[in-house]
């Protein structure tokens, strides 16, 4: 059979009309873009701007680097350079700093993160709902009961050696009651009497634990203080000892009450599942029902509560009380038509949920986050380091995710059918992989905000782009020079650096 070779004489024809539709749309395109950019080559050819260009261009080629006497001899560095210095340390630390905090914060919502790690997590509809209306009231719980235990610290705390004794004596007080009957890990066949037994055990470590790390505050600040005076020049190590101190009493009842909140989450999902799983079809879709209530009605009445505190609404309880009693109400109903023992992808949402905030955060560009923490804490470079450290979780977030999604699977099979729990699968089968690159993006990280402090600085988040800016809108060009270099200089060997660490490592 010969095969026919004429070729359709309408497919050539119908490829060059739609070139030429091509060619014409681009045209159009970036003729309007033209105009819209007020692109005008006349300017640039006007006496007047050339002679100001030039000028500028001459200052910047003639840095102000060293001071002269009034013989021409050089005599030192020039109040420019001395500045320079200082600033440039000082984005470097800025960075360095941000790009620590966003590390530590990224790595746990990384795992969050991941697809390959989440999407087989999965619980019945009532472990979910259950899981929900605890986590609220575990960080309610957890963080009344730390601000109490912060309260007593601080009125022991008036002398260091009094805080010092209390540090060391709650601390050896949790671990012997840690050493005391058996362990956690012992109790899944324990009866009801041994389980709360062993709650409370471990209540009272956790209590005993706050109280040891809120004396370590109080014996901070007294240590702090002392060291500031008579350390002279090293005086800044008793102010980090202070600050550290108050790190202390700020972060420690909200992280408590994170890891509490999260401990009623993990015991409404475990034992209401659990409640679910040995019920018939009828009293377990029940069940569901009475925590679908709960659950939503926490759910909506947290989200109006917070559009609430950022808009204050005149009747706050049309955003509160009364959605979350209507769409809980709508949810038990609704609720009953699902299949009680049904497992819902409860990772693929929260891994959903953690994308969204990281991609959101990403979009946000540093220097508007600048403006906003400036407005907060005032000016200076903290205010860059908490900008510069928030841009760093999203986008190391982000990048750390990717990472932990392409790890060989291989690893996590063989440690999962070993029956290890997710968090053993975390530890022993993720980990070991992405440390390398971990690091590798972390150095990167520190690179990236090096460069980004200077555009920070434009807006008053300290480091050497502030001092740029002044110059520059003075017109100061010559000293707005040494600054430039000295940018350069230090992105050039940053970015060679890390790169040479980068390579070793992965």
């Amino acid at each position: 059979m010969q095969l026919s070779t004429t070729s359709n004489p309408k497919r050539p024809l119908a490829n060059t009309v739609r070139i030429v539709l091509f060619i014409i749309g681009a045209v159009l395109v970036y003729a309007y873009a033209v105009q819209a950019l007020q692109i005008d080559l006349a300017k640039p050819l006007e006496p007047g701007r050339q002679s100001s260009l030039m000028r500028v261009l001459r200052m910047l080629a003639d840095p102000d680097v060293f001071a002269f006497s009034e013989a021409g001899t050089i005599v030192g560095l020039s109040a420019a350079s001395i500045t320079t210095l200082e600033r440039i340390v000082e984005t470097i630390f800025m960075a360095l700093i941000a790009s620590f905090i966003g590390t530590i914060l990224a790595v746990p919502i990384s795992f969050l993160a991941a697809r390959n790690l989440m999407e087989d997590v999965t619980a019945p509809l009532a472990a979910i709902m259950a899981g929900i209306a605890l986590l609220p009231v575990g960080g309610w719980l957890g963080g009344l009961l730390t601000g109490g235990v912060l309260g007593v610290t601080a009125s022991l705390g008036g002398s260091v050696w009094m805080a010092l004794a209390g540090m060391v004596g709650a601390a050896g007080a949790a671990w012997l009651l840690l050493r005391t009957g058996p362990d956690i890990v012992e109790m899944d066949n324990a009866s009801p009497t041994a389980r709360l037994l062993m709650w409370a055990r471990f209540g009272g470590v956790a209590v005993l634990g706050m109280g040891s790390v809120g004396m370590l505050a109080q014996v901070g600040l007294s240590a702090g203080g002392w060291l500031e005076s008579v350390l002279g020049p090293f005086g800044f190590l008793g102010n980090f000892l202070i600050v550290l101190a108050d790190l202390i009493q700020l972060a420690l009842p909200a992280f408590v009450a994170f890891i509490v909140g999260l401990i009623a989450y993990s015991l409404g999902t475990r034992y209401g599942q659990e409640a679910v799983l040995r019920m018939d079809a009828a009293p377990a879709r029940i069940l569901t029902g009475v925590l679908a209530v709960v659950g939503v009605g926490v759910l909506v009445y947290a989200v109006g509560g917070a559009l609430n505190w950022l808009y204050q609404f005149d009747n706050p309880a049309n955003w509160t009380t009364k959605p979350a009693l209507i769409g809980g109400g709508v949810a038990g109903l609704l609720s009953l038509l699902a299949a009680p023992k049904r497992p819902y992808p409860i990772g693929l949402t929260i891994y959903t949920i953690s994308r969204s905030i990281l991609n959101i955060l990403r979009s946000i560009e540093p220097l508007i986050m600048g403006i906003v923490f400036v407005v907060w804490v005032g000016l200076g470079p903290f205010a860059g380091v908490m900008a510069l450290a928030l841009h760093s979780i999203a986008a190391l977030g982000k990048l750390f995710s990717e990472q932990v999604e392409s790890i060989a699977e291989g690893p996590i099979e063989a440690i999962t059918a070993t029956g290890a729990g997710r968090l053993q699968v975390i530890v022993f089968a993720v980990i070991p992989q992405i440390v390398p690159l971990y690091t590798a993006f972390t150095l990167y990280r520190w690179d990236i905000n090096v460069r980004m402090s200077t555009i920070i600085g434009f807006v008053g988040g300290g480091g050497i782009g502030d001092v740029l800016s002044q110059n520059i809108q003075k017109g100061y060009f010559r000293q707005a020079s040494v600054m430039m270099i000295a940018i350069a200089i230090v992105v050039s060997l940053l970015d060679y650096v890390s790169a040479k660490i980068r390579a070793r490592i992965v």
